[in-house]
């Protein structure tokens, strides 16, 4: 009896691409060619030091940063059309990773999911189950008072984190949550987030909190998430998707 190629459920997940301000239309343009998604732009900056801002192409000041939510069944069809557009496997392009959600308004998750799942054996067996993916990578993202992002980057490096995105941040409204974790945030903040693989993960945020945490004067938040699938460090390409 012929093995079963298990179902995929139907859901929304969040696309994160890091890419040069020209290319923003072009990445919008190929995902929308794959599928019904729904898109929101941002600037990112590389603020730290140049030795830091080489990795995902941060040697430029400004990025854009585009969160795209589009269906699970499509992500390998959709990061394959960004790698070519936007040609992400050229060192200094970007990166694309994917996120896994844990919930999503209904009107927006049923737009999104009108997209046809694609009759092809093949695409179907690349979409495993999010549940039986061994995750490789993860996202670290660390809110720490701006003085301090230098020594958190330092730390980090130190740690195995290769590189950074910085977003300009700042606290708001929080003197709830300051009276119930018993310290002040700084107003102006950054927000770095760290694309890592799995097996640093732990170090880079022990290395954070120790130098730039939430009870020192650096007062980061700190937290991480999954990865499913990503291109643009050298290591993926189409046969990877």
């Amino acid at each position: 009896m012929a093995k079963r190629t298990p179902t995929l459920e139907k859901r929304a997940k969040l696309l994160v691409c890091i890419i040069r301000k020209q290319d923003e239309i072009a990445l919008t343009e190929a995902v929308n060619e794959c599928c019904v998604s729904l898109h929101f732009s941002g600037i990112g900056f590389g603020t730290a030091r140049s030795n830091y801002m080489s990795y995902l192409g941060l040697d430029e000041i400004e990025k854009r940063v585009v969160y795209s939510l589009i269906p699970n069944y499509c992500e390998s069809r959709v990061l394959r059309a960004i790698n070519r557009r936007l040609r992400l496997y050229l060192q200094g392009n970007g990166i694309a990773f994917t996120i896994p959600l844990s919930g999503i308004s209904s009107i927006v998750s049923n737009a999104i999911l009108t997209t046809p799942m694609k009759e092809d054996p093949a695409e179907q067996q690349k979409n495993t189950p999010e549940k039986e993916r061994n995750a490789m990578h993860e996202l670290i993202i660390a809110v720490v008072n701006q003085k301090y992002t230098d020594k958190v980057l330092d730390c980090s490096r130190a740690a195995g984190a290769t590189g950074a995105t910085i977003l300009h941040t700042r606290s708001v409204n929080n003197k709830q949550a300051e009276q119930l974790i018993g310290t002040s945030l700084q107003q102006e903040t950054d927000t770095i987030a760290f694309l890592t693989t799995y097996e640093y993960k732990a170090h880079i945020m022990e290395a954070i909190r120790e130098n730039g945490g939430l009870k020192t004067e650096g007062g980061a938040v700190l937290f991480s998430l999954p990865v499913d699938s990503l291109i643009g460090i050298g290591r993926f390409d189409d046969q990877d998707l």
